[in-house]
């Protein structure tokens, strides 16, 4: 089931508007980053300090998922697939054959981890709920490129999204408990609609 369904994304897919999609969705400097510091200034302006600390908050438990993440890479010694089945996977700008490395670093996929975890954490402590499903969406999307790009199997997709969920729900509920700011974000409610002003 893993490879058949690795299979039919990664090939059946095949298309060249998904191919920079993905690509895009897949790159830490052009996507990651710049969604990164998009949320810092999003949680800057609306909630001020508070925002701002959430944010850091936020980045150490992402830095915090990644380095679980590769704790757990080096113990299970998984292959990824591009490394493992060269000449079935399809890589996007790669000779095809080619295998792809670091070998052994496949099980979870840390860009589901990190991303989940990030969703998971703004869920449990933004007093709205839309940004943190906003998130959780581009975390499926970007779990889901992984299997496109040949990167991952989808059971390494599916174990970096449950690591991440549970790793930033965990820590969410640690920050409302533990960091004040955390708390008063938690609480703080949108302001209310301005009234239209009556034509005299």
């Amino acid at each position: 089931m893993d490879e058949a369904l690795l299979e039919l994304v990664n090939r059946g897919w095949a298309h060249p508007a998904l191919d920079a999609l993905f690509v895009w969705l897949s790159s830490q400097a052009a996507f990651a980053l710049p969604l990164a510091l998009g949320l810092l200034a999003w949680l800057a302006r609306r909630w001020g300090r508070d925002g701002a600390a959430l944010w850091l908050a936020l980045a150490l438990v992402v830095g915090g998922a990644d380095l679980a993440g590769q704790a757990i890479k080096a113990w299970t010694a998984q292959p990824r697939p591009c490394w493992a089945e060269p000449q079935r996977v399809r890589q996007v700008g790669q000779p095809a054959g080619t295998p792809c490395g670091p070998a052994r670093t496949g099980m979870p996929s840390n860009h589901a981890f990190t991303f989940f975890a990030a969703a998971a954490f703004l869920l449990a402590t933004l007093p709205g709920r839309g940004p943190g499903l906003l998130l959780l969406a581009v975390a499926a999307l970007v779990g889901l490129s992984r299997i496109y790009l040949g990167k991952h199997y989808p059971s390494q997709v599916a174990a970096g999204a449950l690591l991440g969920l549970a790793w930033g729900a965990a820590w969410g509920r640690i920050a409302l408990r533990y960091a004040p700011f955390a708390a008063r974000l938690h609480r703080a409610r949108p302001p209310p609609p301005r009234a239209r002003a009556r034509d005299p």
